[in-house]
C-alpha cells in the first residue's frame, strides 16, 4: 500500500552526522541553495529519507526512490496546525481565542496583534522560521527528484510518469503557496549548478504575472501523467489527481485576476534594481476570462467523474438520523459537507491525508482532534475543561449570515435590524423550535436567520446537535448551550459564539457522566470543495461580463439550494430593500463575496479571499468583541470590546515580509513593498 504522510509538523530537524554523510558535491550544491535564501544553519529539514546516506543511493531502486517521493510530499504546509498556519488565528474576525495565552503568545496570535516584522517574520514560509515550513527546500527536493528519477531501473514507466507528474505538481503548489503569501517570488526552475557564479546565485523575485505563468506551465505539464481521480482513494489518500491539479490551477488564476494583483496601484512603486515592476498596476479584464476557462475545465472534469454538491440522506444514517425533520436535515447537509467520510461525500475535491485519529480515553492523537476539542463547547458540568472550549467563532461572525429569506439582514424588509439586540422569547411551535430552546430568551439577531447560521454557530440558548445529545434524530433536543455568567460555559472568556460547523454530528460530550470524555470522530478536513469552484465560477463570470445574467446566477444558486435558500434574483426581488442589487456587476459582486464568506466559513478560505479582494483591512482591524453574558439577561447581549489587541491594518499587511537577513545576504531581493 502506498501511503504518503502529506501533512506534518513544520519542526523536523536533522543531525550534523547525517549532513556529513552527503557526498561533497551535493553538500556544495545544497549550501549554495541555502546561501541564496539565507538559510545556512544546522536546523534545516532532512533532504533525503532518514536511512538514505547519499543522493546516489536515494535513487538506486524503486523502494528508496519512493521514500524520496515522500520527502517531496512532506513539505506540504499543515493546515491542521492552527497556530502555525496563516488561515486560523492571524486575524480575529473569523476565529477568536479570547484570553487564551497559548495562542496570544504564538506566532499567529502575534500577527493578529499587529506584531509582524522584518527582523524575524512570523510564519516565515520563505526561509522556514517562526513556525513556517521552508518551502524553497521543498522546491529544491522536488528538483533533485526530477533530476534523478530516470536512474532507478526497477520502476514501471507508467509509475515513473505518475511520480514525475506528482512532483511537478508539488513543485507548482509550493510556488503557488509562496506566491499567495508573498506576491512576487523567486522561481527555482532548476537547482543551481556547481559552476554557478556569485552573480547567478543572487537571484531576483520575478514579476507576479511571470510567476503565475510558470506555475500554470508546471501544472499543465503534470496533468497528463496524473489519474483523473485516485484509483484507490483509501490507499492513496494524500496523492494528487487531475481533478486536484486543475482545481488548484483554477484558484491560482482566480487569484491572479483578483484586485490584489490585477491593477493594484498600491504596488506601482515596487520596482527592482533591474527596473522591473513586480506587480502591474494596469487592470486586465482578460485575466478573469482566463480564470473562467480554467474553472470550467476543472468543473467539467469533476462532473465527468461523479463529483456533486453534498446532500445529507437522513435515511442512510441509521436510527440516529431517520427521524430528523427537514430543518435538522438541512443543517446536516451543511455540516456534513465538511465532516462526512469522503467515500460518501462527492463534494470534496481535495482533503488532508490524515484523519483526526480520534480521542482515546481523553488523550488526543491528532491535530484535527486537537482543533475540534478546543472548539467543542461545555454542554455539561462534567465536561472536562482541559479538553474543550479554548477557541471560538468570532463575535463578528454573528452578522455575516443571511436572514431566513436569503438576503443581507441589514436590507431584509422583514428583519428588524435596528432592534437586532432586542430580547425575544422562543415560543412553543414556532419555526425556530429546531434551532433555539423553546421558552428560552435570546435576541432578535439570533432569530429569523438562514440555516447556515445555525449550522455554523453555536449560540446561547441554541441546540448543539450531536448523536449523543440529539435524541430520536432530532425529535427531542437536549442539551442547549448556556453561556451566561454562572452557567455551564466554555473556557474563561466566551467571545460570543461556538464554532459548530466543523464538529462532526458523531462526536460526543460527557452526557453528564463524569467518567466520560469528549470523544472526537475521524474525518479528513477538506482543502477544496466543489462549492468553492462553483462560487469562483460565478465570480469570474460576473467580472468578465458587463452585466450579470443567468449563467452567473446558475452556479451560486446551486450552492444556495443546498443551504435551503431560494435563488439570488428571487430572494432579492421579493425580500430586499435593494431588489436591483443582483442586476448590476457591483451589486452581484457583493452578493458573491458574501456567499463565499458564508458557505466557506471556518474552512480556511476566508483569509485568502479577503486578501485577494483587497478588503482585508475592513475585517482584520475589527476590535476583539464579545457578549457581556451577565447574570442579568437585560445586560447579557451587550457587545463589549474585551481586549486592546486591536490591529491597525495597512496595504503592506496583505503580503508577508522577507527577513532582513535574507535581503542582506542577497541584495537583489526586494523587500515586500511597504515593509
Amino acid at each position: 500500500m502506498f501511503k504518503i504522510k502529506a501533512y506534518h509538523s513544520p519542526v523536523k530537524k536533522t543531525s550534523v552526522y547525517k549532513i556529513k554523510k552527503y557526498k561533497m558535491k551535493n553538500l556544495i550544491k545544497i549550501i549554495a541553495t541555502f546561501f541564496l535564501f539565507g538559510l545556512i544553519s544546522c536546523d534545516f529539514l532532512d533532504v533525503v529519507p532518514n536511512d538514505t546516506p547519499t543522493l546516489d543511493h536515494a535513487f538506486s531502486n524503486r523502494s528508496v526512490t519512493e521514500k524520496f517521493l515522500r520527502t517531496c510530499y512532506s513539505h506540504l504546509p499543515d493546515p491542521m496546525h492552527p497556530i502555525y498556519y496563516p488561515t486560523w488565528f492571524t486575524s480575529r474576525d473569523e476565529f477568536d481565542y479570547g484570553f487564551e495565552s497559548r495562542v496570544r503568545a504564538a506566532v499567529s496570535g502575534l500577527i493578529s496583534q499587529g506584531l509582524q516584522n522584518t527582523n524575524d517574520p512570523y510564519l516565515n514560509y520563505w526561509s522556514g522560521r517562526q513556525g513556517g515550513s521552508p518551502l524553497y527546500i521543498g522546491i529544491r527536493d522536488c528538483n533533485i527528484f526530477l533530476e534523478n528519477i530516470h536512474i532507478p531501473r526497477d520502476i514501471m514507466e507508467e509509475e515513473r510518469e505518475r511520480w514525475i507528474s506528482e512532483v511537478k505538481f508539488l513543485k507548482a503548489y509550493y510556488h503557488y503557496f509562496l506566491l499567495s503569501l508573498y506576491g512576487p517570488i523567486v522561481l527555482i526552475k532548476d537547482n543551481l549548478p556547481l559552476s554557478a557564479s556569485p552573480e547567478e546565485v543572487m537571484v531576483y523575485r520575478e514579476p507576479f504575472d511571470e510567476c503565475v505563468d510558470y506555475i500554470v506551465e508546471l501544472i499543465d505539464e503534470a496533468v497528463p501523467g496524473l489519474p483523473p481521480v485516485l484509483p484507490d482513494p483509501a490507499a492513496e489518500q494524500g496523492r494528487f489527481s487531475q481533478v486536484i491539479a486543475l482545481s488548484v490551477k483554477a484558484k491560482l488564476l482566480s487569484l491572479a485576476a483578483s484586485p490584489l494583483f490585477n491593477g493594484n496601484t498600491d504596488y506601482k512603486g515596487w520596482i527592482d534594481n533591474r527596473g522591473k515592476q513586480l506587480i502591474s498596476d494596469v487592470y486586465d479584464k482578460s485575466k478573469w476570462e482566463t480564470a473562467a476557462i480554467a474553472i470550467k475545465e476543472a468543473l467539467d472534469l469533476c462532473h465527468e467523474n461523479g463529483y456533486a454538491l453534498y446532500e445529507f440522506n437522513k435515511y442512510a444514517g441509521g436510527p440516529q438520523t431517520f427521524n430528523m425533520n427537514d430543518t435538522v436535515a438541512t443543517m446536516m447537509t451543511i455540516r456534513k459537507a465538511i465532516t462526512e467520510d469522503q467515500d460518501r461525500n462527492p463534494g470534496v475535491i481535495w482533503a488532508t491525508q490524515e484523519e483526526s485519529a480520534g480521542n482515546k480515553g481523553g488523550v488526543s492523537s491528532g491535530t484535527l482532534t486537537d482543533i475540534m476539542r478546543y472548539l467543542f463547547p461545555n454542554l455539561y458540568t462534567t465536561d472536562q475543561p482541559s479538553y474543550v472550549g479554548y477557541y471560538y467563532a468570532s463575535w463578528h461572525m454573528g452578522e455575516l449570515f443571511y436572514s431566513n429569506n436569503g438576503v443581507f439582514i441589514e436590507e431584509d424588509k422583514n428583519f428588524d435590524y435596528s432592534n437586532k439586540y432586542g430580547l425575544r422569547r422562543a415560543t412553543p411551535g414556532d419555526k425556530h423550535e429546531s434551532y433555539i430552546a423553546t421558552g428560552e430568551t435570546s435576541i432578535n439577531l439570533h432569530f429569523d436567520r438562514e440555516p447556515r447560521f445555525y449550522a455554523n454557530l453555536g449560540i446561547d440558548r441554541g441546540y448543539y446537535e450531536l448523536s449523543t445529545t440529539t435524541k430520536n434524530g432530532g425529535a427531542t433536543f437536549s442539551p442547549f448551550i448556556k453561556l451566561r455568567d454562572g452557567e455551564v460555559k466554555s473556557g474563561d472568556a466566551n467571545v460570543g459564539y461556538q464554532c459548530k460547523k466543523i464538529i462532526p454530528f458523531e462526536a460526543s460530550a460527557s452526557q453528564g457522566d463524569q467518567n466520560k470524555f469528549y470523544t472526537a470522530y475521524d474525518y479528513r478536513f477538506p482543502l477544496i470543495r466543489l462549492a468553492d469552484l462553483y462560487l469562483l465560477y460565478s465570480e469570474a463570470l460576473n467580472e468578465m461580463k458587463d452585466q450579470p445574467d443567468n449563467e452567473v446566477y446558475e452556479w451560486i444558486d446551486r450552492v444556495r439550494e443546498k443551504a435551503g435558500l431560494k435563488g439570488v434574483v428571487e430572494s432579492w426581488t421579493t425580500y430586499s430593500k435593494n431588489p436591483d442589487r443582483p442586476m448590476t456587476q457591483t451589486g452581484m459582486r457583493e452578493i458573491i463575496r458574501r456567499e463565499r464568506l458564508i458557505e466557506l466559513a471556518f474552512e480556511g478560505q476566508r483569509f485568502w479571499d479577503l486578501r485577494r479582494w483587497k478588503i482585508a483591512e475592513q475585517y482584520w482591524s475589527l476590535p476583539p468583541t464579545k457578549w457581556n453574558y451577565s447574570r442579568n439577561i437585560e445586560d447579557t447581549y451587550k457587545p463589549i470590546i474585551y481586549s486592546q489587541d486591536k490591529r491597525e491594518v495597512t496595504f503592506r499587511d496583505y503580503l508577508y515580509p522577507l527577513r532582513d537577513y535574507d535581503i542582506r545576504i542577497n541584495q537583489n531581493l526586494e523587500q515586500t513593498y511597504g515593509w
